[in-house]
């Protein structure tokens, strides 16, 4: 599979599917490969590029320090190097954050933006609730069974637990496959914890859906609200009964949703 140059990294990428493009971006520890349940209905309408973040999964890291600025950078290198001047944008948590700084800086970049359980940062964060305060989602990949499990019911909606275990025991293994190091996600966290877009939101020219699971323990709904109050124009759709996850959980209602908003963005040529 392709690594490209960019910046001071080798960057993992994925293209499948043809026509306008549009640009996966993940969250925190996660990588290409955690949208098996976007890709294959997203390329039957777009030529979808998915990417692992720096420091995940196959792509490489660098001694610099990690900024939401600096992963922006990442995915317009990896635009320039496919001779794409615009493209479609779909980020995901910290993904999300990455797409924001992205539709803020390169405006012409950004044909359409989708952005999903995520928030502005700074003091507008609202929290995750007292219950599951202190509960980090990297503690999945914790050796202690007690913490992994904590960490589950962060990103996955209690029904979907209780009564679908297929569906977060595949979000596992393929997590299992390229596991990240601590370093990365303590460098993501604090890359995390730097991001804030509040002020500028008012910048993002492009359309914009924003995209929330009612059940979002890490990042709740409430954030998706805020930054409807911020974005010109931008529009939001909840998913009843998707947490963290809920493009996993939810996958269907999750894809019509972004492939009729994203039919409304088409990307004018010449």
């Amino acid at each position: 599979m392709p690594t490209v140059r960019i910046n001071d990294i080798d960057l993992y990428y994925e293209m499948s599917g043809a026509g306008e493009p549009l640009i996966l971006i993940r969250g925190l520890g996660s990588n290409a490969d955690h949208w098996y349940c976007q890709i294959p209905a997203f390329s039957e309408h777009f030529r979808v590029i998915a990417f692992d973040n720096r420091g995940i999964a196959r792509s490489g890291s660098s001694k610099a320090p990690l900024t939401m600025a600096l992963m922006a950078a990442d995915v317009i290198g990896l635009m320039d190097f496919l001779n794409i001047s615009r493209a479609h944008l779909f980020g995901i948590s910290m993904g999300g954050m990455v797409a924001q700084h992205i539709a803020i800086e390169h405006p012409q970049r950004v044909a359409g933006l989708v952005l999903g359980c995520t928030h502005s940062g700074g003091d507008q964060v609202v929290r995750m609730p007292t219950p599951g305060a202190g509960i980090r989602p990297e503690a999945l990949y914790s050796d202690s069974p007690a913490s992994a499990e904590k960490a589950l019911k962060v990103l996955f909606a209690d029904a979907t637990i209780a009564e679908k275990p297929e569906i977060f025991r595949r979000y596992l293994e393929t997590s299992a496959k390229y596991p990240p190091d601590t370093k990365t996600l303590q460098l993501q966290r604090q890359a995390v914890q730097s991001h804030d877009t509040w002020e500028d939101l008012s910048r993002i020219q492009a359309p914009t859906l924003i995209l929330a699971g009612d059940q979002d323990r890490l990042i709740p709904a409430e954030n998706a609200r805020l930054l409807l109050q911020r974005i010109p124009g931008a529009t939001l759709e909840i998913i009843s009964g998707g947490g963290h996850q809920f493009a996993i959980e939810k996958p269907d209602m999750t894809n019509q949703i972004v492939l009729e908003f994203l039919k409304t963005c088409r990307i004018k040529r010449g």
